[in-house]
């Protein structure tokens, strides 16, 4: 069984993109959805999420990104827990440019493979 992967969009088939379960990009996948999708933006599971996008709004910048770390973190190991290790994450905030950088970096529990994932959001 396959996973449709994020961000949707057409494989070389002219098919719906697809991951395998677990597999190194599914995983990246469920990581991004993580980062950005914001608490209480899902009806059915009301805590999935992080607050990335509130952030840029919230000025950034020293306790708050270390709260916001502090938060990611323990989300991840919530819903992803099961999948990855993570072995080091930090959020920076760059006023200058409105945008909010995270840096994961992470072992997949399956395979013993390190890899890193950075998500920035920026102001529209």
């Amino acid at each position: 069984m396959t996973r449709l992967a994020f961000p949707f969009g057409p494989s070389a088939e002219g098919r719906a993109a697809t991951h395998m379960p677990g597999s190194a990009a599914h995983v990246r996948d469920m990581l991004r959805l993580l980062i950005l999708t914001m608490p209480g933006e899902r009806v059915m599971r009301p805590a999935f999420g992080s607050p990335v996008r509130q952030m840029l709004f919230s000025g950034g910048g020293g306790i708050a990104t270390e709260a916001l770390a502090a938060a990611l973190e323990a989300g991840l190991q919530q819903e992803l827990g099961h999948l990855i290790v993570i072995e080091r994450l930090s959020a920076t905030f760059d006023g200058d440019a409105a945008r909010l950088d995270v840096d994961l970096a992470y072992r997949l529990r399956a395979t013993g493979a390190s890899d890193t994932l950075t998500v920035s959001k920026a102001l529209p």
